[in-house]
């Protein structure tokens, strides 16, 4: 048991690093002075305050967002950003700021004008410049030597949202030319529209900039703030500005750019998901019986709908878009409204493994139970009952004739999904199959397995391609395959295997490859929980 004397002590060696800490001893006889001075931290926390003053103030941040932006490309400073949110919660238990957690799990910071101030109060001009100058080291280090600022990672939203902030504290001459940059102009619009491009200009304050934000306000008119303006009225700001919108052919990523639907934060990668037919929200399942659905457009969390289990396993949509299908381990699937979040019954289908989709509202579900085939609105079983259980990675035919599916271990099942009827039984592969992919005439099969990924024609099973290919999780077209290649996706040919294009939107290691039903849209997501929703047809001409 500490005695008094001890603890006095303690108060005292604390008090004497919080003074060397923040460099002065009085912070005021206000609220915020006097909240600062009954923080007890200890002499491990190692903190320094500069790095409150850099976050952006007034705004709501994400927390999982700040710590990739800040902590993603290594510091000398090795974990400043775990200190950092460490402080962050001392100052909301004693009122200086306030941190909000939703429904999905995620925190949500905001630090107040007035704590900005007193922090940044306390440093001179030069260090607050050298440290949004290692700050925005972070981002430099996600372009190629040589790229402008406008070809950031899509995913980088953070840096889309702050870099002008941050340069101007370090650099202002190169925070008024980005601002002032046709290209920079252009990539803000199109990514999170006018309103963010309006909060640049905001920052960098000059006569140029003014005369900017006022065409955009003219151009915008009754708007909402913060939307996302429609295609036809973003052409129409475009050209008042004097931009033309980029070709594909333009350096600067244009043709990525234009390719990206929405990039949606997750928090953490998810268990499943899937993209509502219209390609305008998302529902994605994972821990905890929580499944969220996402608004792709507005690049934002619409609703967070609890489920009755602890772990979701699939997820799917109708083909209509009325409703949402869960299914888990060993339990019944159930229907949900995706904007009402309440339960639709009754839902006929028993328990779901895997489901795809097919033309003409064909949706093929696989019920592992019973191991049949079954249609998801009826229960209804398509055709005979398959002679084997345990099926999973199904993949279909863009013509409905032809379905994949793995059976134990090695073997790959063809089937008629029709009338159930088995078409044909591959030979056995030499690893585990992890994934499959048909195209869209059934003619070839594309096969992923543990370290390699190859394209057999079918029914001749002649080898098209064959690759080393660690992480299988690949997405198939009938022109081309999308590939996870670390932070990047791969676009190459199912003709040959020819590299067409790259996808570099992601900041953090690629996992898993989509297509939409019908192909219209592919979806990547990376080991960080960021989804990019990409307009197929845009990735390759």
């Amino acid at each position: 048991m500490r005695t008094p004397w001890a603890r006095r002590r303690g108060e005292r060696h604390r008090r004497e690093y919080w003074e060397q800490q923040t460099g002065h001893e009085d912070w005021g006889d206000d609220r915020i002075g006097r909240a600062l001075e009954s923080l007890d931290l200890y002499t491990q926390d190692a903190l320094n305050l500069r790095r409150l003053s850099a976050v952006p103030p007034g705004i709501e941040l994400s927390v999982n967002e700040l710590t990739q932006a800040w902590d993603k490309v290594g510091h000398d400073t090795h974990g400043h950003v775990h200190a950092t949110l460490g402080l962050f919660e001392h100052f909301n238990r004693v009122g200086l700021m306030r941190i909000r957690k939703t429904d999905d799990g995620k925190r949500w910071l905001t630090v107040p004008q007035g704590l900005h101030e007193r922090l940044l109060s306390r440093w001179s001009a030069e260090e607050a410049a050298a440290w949004h100058a290692q700050l925005t080291h972070n981002a430099f280090a996600l372009l190629k030597t040589g790229d402008p600022w406008w070809t950031l990672p899509a995913a980088a939203g953070y840096w889309w949202r702050h870099l002008v902030w941050h340069l101007h504290h370090c650099d202002p001459a190169q925070a008024a030319a980005l601002v002032a940059s046709p290209q920079w102009q252009i990539a803000k619009i199109r990514r999170f529209g006018a309103q963010s491009l309006l909060a640049d200009l905001a920052v960098v304050d000059s006569a140029e900039s003014r005369a900017v934000a006022a065409t955009i306000n003219e151009v915008m008119g009754e708007a909402e703030p913060g939307s996302r303006l429609d295609q036809g009225k973003r052409s129409e700001l475009l050209r008042a500005l004097g931009h033309e919108r980029p070709t594909a052919g333009e350096p600067g990523g244009g043709r990525q750019l234009s390719a990206v639907r929405g990039v949606l934060r997750l928090g953490s990668n998810p268990w499943d998901f899937a993209l509502s037919p219209d390609g305008t929200w998302l529902v994605v399942v994972g821990l905890r019986g929580l499944f969220q659905v996402y608004d792709v457009e507005r690049q934002a969390l619409r609703r967070v709908i609890q489920g009755p289990t602890c772990t979701i396993d699939h997820c799917d949509v109708s083909p209509d878009g009325d409703f949402i299908m869960t299914s888990s381990v060993g339990e019944k699937a159930q229907a949900w409204d995706p904007v009402s979040g309440e339960e639709i019954l009754p839902f006929k289908v028993g328990t779901v493994g895997e489901s795809v989709h097919g033309p003409d509202g064909m949706w093929i579900a696989y019920n592992s139970f019973t191991g049949s085939f079954v249609d998801p609105l009826t229960d209804e079983r398509r055709g005979t009952k398959p002679t084997t259980k345990n099926m999973s990675h199904l993949a279909l035919s863009a013509d409905g004739k032809t379905l994949a599916t793995r059976g134990r271990g090695p073997q790959i099942l063809l089937w008629d999904p029709r009338t159930g009827r088995q078409l044909a039984e591959l030979p056995d592969q030499p690893d585990s199959v992890h994934q499959l992919g048909l195209a869209d005439d059934g003619s070839w099969i594309a096969i992923g397995d543990l370290d390699r990924l190859r394209i057999l024609e079918l029914p001749g099973l002649r080898e098209r391609f064959a690759r080393k290919q660690m992480g299988t999780r690949f997405a198939t077209t009938g022109k081309w395959l999308a590939i996870p290649a670390k932070e990047r996706v791969q676009i190459r040919s199912t003709r040959d295997g020819r590299l067409l294009t790259t996808l570099e939107a992601h900041t953090d290691v690629v996992l898993d490859c989509r297509m939409s039903p019908g192909g219209t849209y592919l979806m990547s997501v990376d080991r960080g929980g960021t989804l990019v929703v990409w307009d197929a047809a845009a990735i390759v001409p």
